[in-house]
């Protein structure tokens, strides 16, 4: 794959993936508690983390990287990434326990930082929807 030069959308596919991938191996070395209910746990790093949250994080990584491949999809997934963490940061605000499953009592870094990659992946979707509409039409 020597010289490949993925769109934005498909590099920042790629990154995010990383992204998720680090810190969700983190998640589950800084706590790797699957409790539920009332012996949900949480140990902060950067934000939450508990067994479920870490697989949760983890659970993106295999799309991010599959969405990396086609131009298409890497646009789709950004979508999906933006409005799921946008969707997140609001319920956590309501709801520190989201699921019965995570335990959120720094509810405020979980906030920030999924609002942080929401706002990441909604101006990469901007600038390649520009990219793709200012690249010239190839004539058939």
């Amino acid at each position: 794959m020597a010289g490949w030069r993925g769109t934005v959308a498909q590099r920042a596919s790629i990154a995010i993936g990383a992204f998720y991938l680090l810190i969700g191996v983190v998640g589950l070395i800084v706590n790797p508690d699957f409790g539920t209910g009332g012996s949900t746990s949480a140990k902060q790093f950067l934000v939450d983390w508990n067994g479920w949250h870490a697989v949760l994080t983890l659970l993106l990584v295999p799309p991010a990287f599959v969405a990396a491949t086609r131009p298409a999809w890497a646009i789709g997934f950004q979508s999906y990434n933006a409005v799921a963490n946008s969707t997140i940061a609001v319920w956590v605000l309501f709801d520190k326990t989201p699921l019965g499953v995570l335990d959120l009592p720094n509810v405020a870094t979980d906030v920030v930082l999924h609002f942080i990659v929401a706002g990441i992946s909604a101006a990469v979707v901007v600038v390649q929807l520009r990219r793709d509409r200012a690249a010239p039409r190839a004539i058939a």
